[in-house]
Formats: structure tokens, C-alpha cells, sequence
């Protein structure tokens, strides 16, 4: 079968009917150990001396101990998952990074696209932040697994390139033009780094330094540059909205792996996050057809290539969707969630106030307030992921551009991250689609690759794993606790209405 015949097979699977495609601003074109990760949270304490003078926009990370568990118990490594990651392994530059791993490039000077192999096609931040978030949720880190080394000369890479990265641009790299910058979004490198480097804390072994170190300025970085919506200027991309994204998260994860993140910029990130919401996805249900016939949501204009209508344009909060439901409506949904989740340790010590004889009037009405407000996100929270839970039956939101671009993966990724917490039939049904379909989309080298957009195979390739292993994702226990009791409120809620 060759790689056409297999993507069609896999967009079968997921009940995509097979459309024309549009161009319209995209061109298209030995086995590892199976028990999850043990993720115990050892924080690296920051140097102050590299603080910047404004205290006020630096993030700091404080010894905490943070219990993470897995939503789920997670299943045994699959072939598919062994094979790709085999794949990844081979394909590990001289230098400890990762390329594209072919495929398309933006020209220097503006001039279109450029390929072939005549191009170079250097090791970047972006794919092998991603690679190694793939080996990482297999249960490898730089002290444990068979790829050990793999994930040792990575992060002594992605370190090398955070360090020698300026100390004022939002840039991580002087990597240029790679897909990843030109699709989802310009500082996409810097986004990915700080959410990766964030996992890697505790499990660096001889790089921990190093990590914490980075990690620390890719912090610096975005707190440096984030505006009061949360938005981060000249962030463009065909789909910018999905860089944005992955910011969020990363601030999110820092704070819910015991880092103390300054609330200003959780603050911004959760402001814009909400924004986004009122006027996105899910907020315009009488939405006209899409291009391709799917139903749009949140926006006039519906979605491309039979695809669901995200249709935010270019201005509105987060950046382009490009047109794009699926996109649109996972990206914000999981910030929605992770926005939630970040609060968790704040709500847990405002609980404890509110339970104390010996708090004053003014302590209870600050930690009141800081419940009120977790109530509210849960609400959100909850809303978006409702409507995911009806969006992921409809056969064209799922279908995305029309066929699987390395922006598709990415999205399935979100949707499974976000189901995943509460763990119940959405997340059931969801993770069972993705664990038949996307492994038909393999190729017999073990990668996958993209049809349209995003192409090259290490993102692909290393996005298709990280969905195959969502089950494996970490979260502080408190969270899911909190989650899952959240769940059963509305349930007791809807039965008490009838």
C-alpha cells in the first residue's frame, strides 16, 4: 500500500469522507520499555543573578513536591509507537537535533517556497523540542530507557541553542524558515522549547543544569514579550493560533509542575484564552456552511476543504485559525483546560483558608474570591470541551484541510490532552478513532509525513506518536481529582434539572 492509498486509509477509519483538494493558502504537495514514565518533580533552583530589573515580568522556580500521575492507566507501547520511534532515533543529527526531515522551506528574501535536495535542511529547535516530548511520554529520559543517549545529545542541543540565543528577540534559534515558523506561527521554536524543557525537569540527569537554565530564559523570553491580551506580536503563521497555544500550555505546565509562574502572565495568557473563546469555536452556533459544506463554528466564513469552519481571522485573539475548525476549536479548548488546571495549587491553599477559625476577614475573602474564579474556569472548561465532545463525531470537523498536515496531528494531540483529564466517554471514543486510524497512516519506514502545510517527517511524525501516547501524559493528581469530581457535579446537576 503505498502513502496515499494509506492516508486514505486512515482518514477512513476516522470517518472522513474524501474530498477534493482546495489550495486555497496552503499548497499541497529495539523496543523500548513499556511502563510509563516516573515523573518525580525536582526543581532546579534559579540563579538570581540573572534576573532582568523588572522583577515583576520574571518567572522563578521554587522547590515544591509535586505528585503526577497519569488520567489513565496507560496501554503497552504499540508497534507503531516502537517503529516511529525507531525512526526517530535513525534520523538524529550529527549534532543531537532534528531536522524537518524533508519537504518545502521558506526562501531567504521572500521568494516562495524552495525544495529539493539541494536544500539545507539543518537540525532546528521546533522538531527536536517535539521529538523529544515523543521519547519522553515513551518512557525515556536522559537517565532511563533504551534511547537515554538520543534524549541526552537533544537536550544538550536544544540547550545550546536557548543559550546562544540573544538576550532580547523572542527568537530560541537563528534557525530560519522552516515550516513549523512559517505555519503555525513565527516564535513557535521558543514555545515548544519552554514546554518541553518544563517536562524534562527532574529527568535530565546531567543536562539538569543546562535545562533549567534554558528553560529559565525561554521563561524569561515570553514574559518579555507577551502584550496585555497574552498575545505576542509578529507571531503570524497560516495557523498562529497553534504556536499560541502551545505558549499557553507551556506557562500552564510550569505552573502546575511546581514552578511559581508570576500570576501577571497567567493572568494575561487566561484574559486572551477567554477572548478568544467568547468570539471562537464554539461562540457563533448559527455560523453559515463552509466552503467544503461543513458547519462553521464562530465564524461567517466556514472552513476549508470539507473541513468544520473555525474561521478566526488574522486579528482576533490567538492569530489565524486559517479557516480551519478543527484547528480553531481544539487549540482553544485545551488552553481553556490548561488555563484551569493551573489554578489548581492556588485553589487547594484557598480551601485551606477557608477552613482555618484563625484566618482574618480579608485572608477568606481573598482565597473566596480565588474559588470563585476556579469555578468560573471550570465552567469554561467545560463548555469547551462539551462542544469537542459533539465536534469530534462530526466527519468533517474531524477531516480538518482535507487530509493530514502536521497542523492535523498537532490538533488531534489537543483534543486527546483535553478529553483526557475527565477520562470519560469522549476521551474513550476519541483515543479509540486515533489508536486505529493513525497507525494506517504509517509509513513502511516507520515515520509519517504530511500532505498538505506541514510535511516534514520528524513533526509529523513525532505529533502522531504524542497522540498514540496521550494516555501516557502526566498531570498533578490533585488536578484529575479536582476534574473528575467537577464531572460529577454536572451530572447530579443535569439529573436534579430533569
Amino acid at each position: 500500500m503505498n502513502g496515499r492509498l494509506r492516508l486514505l486509509a486512515a482518514t477512513a477509519a476516522l470517518g472522513v469522507a474524501a474530498t477534493a483538494t482546495l489550495t486555497v493558502g496552503c499548497n499541497r504537495t529495539p523496543p523500548p520499555a513499556d511502563e510509563p514514565p516516573v515523573a518525580p518533580v525536582a526543581v532546579i533552583p534559579v540563579d538570581d543573578s540573572t534576573k532582568p530589573a523588572d522583577d515583576s515580568k520574571h518567572i522563578i522556580t521554587t522547590p515544591a513536591d509535586v505528585k503526577m500521575v497519569t488520567a489513565v492507566t496507560p496501554k503497552p507501547l504499540s508497534e507503531a509507537v516502537k517503529k516511529g520511534l525507531v525512526y526517530l532515533a535513525e534520523t538524529q543529527q550529527a549534532d543531537g537535533g532534528w531536522n524537518q526531515g524533508g519537504g518545502w522551506r521558506t526562501g531567504d528574501k521572500g521568494n516562495g517556497r524552495v525544495e529539493g535536495k539541494e536544500v539545507a535542511d539543518p537540525s532546528d529547535v521546533g522538531n527536536t523540542a517535539f521529538a523529544l516530548l515523543a521519547f519522553l511520554r515513551a518512557g525515556h529520559t536522559a537517565t532511563a530507557g533504551e534511547y537515554k543517549d538520543v534524549v541526552g545529545k537533544g537536550l544538550a542541543f536544544l540547550c545550546k541553542q536557548v543559550s546562544a540565543a540573544d538576550g532580547d528577540s523572542l527568537y530560541v534559534t537563528d534557525v530560519r524558515n522552516t515550516q513549523l515558523q512559517s505555519k503555525i506561527g513565527t516564535y513557535v521554536d521558543t514555545f515548544m522549547a519552554t514546554l518541553v524543557l518544563t517536562e524534562f525537569k527532574g529527568l535530565a540527569g546531567e543536562h539538569e543544569q543546562a535545562v533549567a537554565a534554558a528553560r529559565d530564559k525561554s521563561l524569561d523570553k515570553i514574559a518579555n514579550h507577551q502584550t496585555e491580551k497574552g498575545e505576542f506580536a509578529g507571531n503570524t503563521g497560516w495557523a498562529s493560533n497553534l504556536s499560541w497555544g502551545i505558549a499557553n500550555k507551556a506557562l500552564s505546565r510550569a505552573k502546575m509542575s511546581g514552578a511559581k509562574v508570576n500570576e501577571q502572565l497567567l493572568t494575561r495568557a487566561t484574559t486572551g484564552v477567554r477572548a478568544q473563546a467568547a468570539t471562537g469555536p464554539w461562540a457563533d452556533a448559527k455560523a453559515t456552511p463552509g466552503f467544503g459544506g461543513g458547519p462553521g463554528f464562530g465564524s461567517a466564513r466556514g472552513g476549508f476543504g470539507g473541513g468544520a469552519g473555525g474561521g478566526a481571522p488574522a486579528d482576533r485573539v490567538g492569530g489565524s485559525d486559517a479557516g480551519v475548525g478543527l484547528y480553531g476549536q481544539s487549540q482553544s479548548a485545551a488552553n481553556l483546560r490548561d488555563s484551569r488546571n493551573a489554578v489548581q495549587g492556588d485553589l487547594n491553599k484557598a480551601r485551606e483558608v477557608l477552613k482555618k477559625e484563625s484566618a482574618s476577614k480579608e485572608e477568606k475573602e481573598k482565597a473566596a474570591a480565588v474559588v470563585d474564579e476556579a469555578k468560573k474556569a471550570d465552567k469554561l472548561a467545560a463548555d469547551g470541551e462539551a462542544q469537542l465532545g459533539k465536534s469530534i463525531r462530526d466527519k468533517g470537523f474531524v477531516a480538518g484541510f482535507g487530509s493530514n498536515g502536521g497542523e492535523e496531528f498537532l490538533s488531534f494531540l489537543n483534543i486527546s490532552e483535553t478529553l483526557l483529564v475527565k477520562a470519560g466517554d469522549d476521551w474513550t471514543e476519541w483515543n479509540n478513532q486515533m489508536q486505529e486510524a493513525i497507525p494506517k497512516a504509517q509509513d513502511k519506514d516507520g515515520s509519517w509525513s504530511g500532505k498538505h502545510c506541514i510535511t516534514g517527517k520528524t513533526f509529523c511524525t513525532s505529533a502522531a506518536l504524542l497522540v498514540l501516547l496521550a494516555d501516557r501524559t502526566p498531570f498533578p493528581a490533585d488536578v484529575l481529582a479536582d476534574a473528575r469530581a467537577v464531572k460529577a457535579d454536572v451530572k447530579t446537576e443535569s439529573k436534579e434539572k430533569k
